[in-house]
C-alpha cells in the first residue's frame, strides 16, 4: 500500500516518518506548502496537516490544504482526516457551534470581523473575555481583557491580532478549578491517551514533538470514562479519525467546560513506557488497517 502522508511543520512528524520507514511501510512525505495537487497516485492519504501555518509557513497553506483535501475526497481517494474535521479545526467559531449542538458546554463567544467589533461582541458576555483569533493554535493572539474599557483601549492600541485572515472571536473567560488544561486524545472512536498542563502564560498548550512546551510539564492522567465518552462525541461530530479535545474545570460548575479540538494528533514523547504502548505505532496501525 502507497501511502501519502501531508504535513506543514517541518518537524512534528519526523518520528511518525521514522518509524513508518522502520517497520516498512511505503510511505512519501509532501509538504503542502510545496505544491496544490501531487500528480502520483496513492492508495491512501493521511492528513497531519496543523490547522495552523507554523511560523515562517505561509499563511495560504490553510485554504490550500482544505483545497487539496476535496479534490481528493471528489476524486474517490481514501483519506485519514478528511476536510470536515480540517475545516473545523480552523474554526475556534466552528468549534463552539459543534461543542453547543452535541450538547457539550463550551464557553459562550461572538465572532468578529475585525478588531473594531470586539468591544461590540463582548455584549453580554461579562468580563474578563479573551479575544482570539478564529484559526489559531498555540496561544498565539489570545489576549485577556479584564473590563469594557481595557477591551477598547487594546482595540485602538491595536493589540487584538485576529490572525491570519483577519477574523476572530470574542470569548467567556473560564476560571479553572484545578489550574490544569486537560487533554483527551481520540484515535478511531477510542481513547489514544488523556494528559494534563498546568496553565501557564501564553495560552500555549502544544504538546506535540518540535513545540516550545517544556515537555516535562505533560502530565499522563487516567480520565473517567463519562469524559472520555465526551471527547469521543466531539471528535465523531467533527469527522475526525484521530484528534485531541481539551477542556477546562469550571471553577463556577465544577463541570468540564471544552473549547478546543485539534485534528492534528500530538504524540507526547518518550512516554511509551509510560503509557505501556507507542502511541506512533498505534496510528501506524490503524492507518495500515485502512
Amino acid at each position: 500500500m502507497r501511502i501519502a502522508l501531508l504535513y506543514e511543520h517541518p518537524a512534528w512528524s519526523t518520528a511518525l516518518v521514522d518509524r513508518m520507514i522502520e517497520r516498512g511501510v511505503d510511505v512519501t512525505p509532501i509538504d503542502v506548502g510545496a505544491l496544490l495537487l501531487p500528480d502520483t497516485d496513492f492508495d491512501l492519504w493521511v492528513n497531519r496537516v496543523n490547522t495552523m501555518p507554523s511560523e515562517g509557513r505561509p499563511p495560504s497553506i490553510v485554504a490550500s490544504t482544505m483545497h487539496l483535501l476535496l479534490t481528493l475526497e471528489a476524486r474517490g481517494a481514501s483519506v485519514v482526516n478528511r476536510h470536515r474535521c480540517h475545516a473545523i479545526g480552523c474554526s475556534k467559531a466552528a468549534q463552539s457551534a459543534l461543542f453547543t449542538t452535541i450538547g457539550l458546554t463550551t464557553p459562550s463567544c461572538v465572532s468578529i470581523a475585525s478588531p473594531e467589533a470586539a468591544v461590540g461582541a463582548s455584549g453580554d458576555l461579562g468580563f474578563p473575555v479573551l479575544t482570539k483569533p478564529n484559526i489559531g493554535g498555540s496561544g498565539v493572539g489570545i489576549v485577556h481583557h479584564d473590563s469594557r474599557a481595557g477591551l477598547a483601549e487594546a482595540v485602538e492600541l491595536g493589540a487584538v491580532d485576529l490572525g491570519i485572515d483577519d477574523t476572530g472571536i470574542v470569548q467567556e473567560f473560564v476560571t479553572s478549578a484545578d489550574g490544569f488544561v486537560h487533554r483527551i486524545e481520540i484515535l478511531d472512536g477510542q481513547l489514544l491517551y488523556a494528559s494534563r498542563q498546568k496553565i501557564q502564560d501564553g495560552f500555549n498548550y502544544c504538546a506535540a514533538d518540535g513545540c516550545s512546551t517544556d515537555g516535562d510539564a505533560i502530565e499522563l492522567v487516567q480520565p473517567e470514562d463519562a469524559l472520555v465518552d465526551m471527547a469521543r462525541s466531539a471528535v465523531l461530530a467533527a469527522g475526525a479519525d484521530i484528534a485531541s479535545v481539551e477542556y477546562l474545570i469550571d471553577a463556577a460548575s465544577g463541570e468540564p467546560t471544552f473549547y478546543d479540538l485539534n485534528p492534528y494528533s500530538n504524540f507526547v514523547s518518550d512516554r511509551d513506557e509510560e503509557l505501556g504502548f507507542s502511541p506512533i505505532d498505534r496510528y501506524i496501525d490503524f492507518i495500515a488497517s485502512r
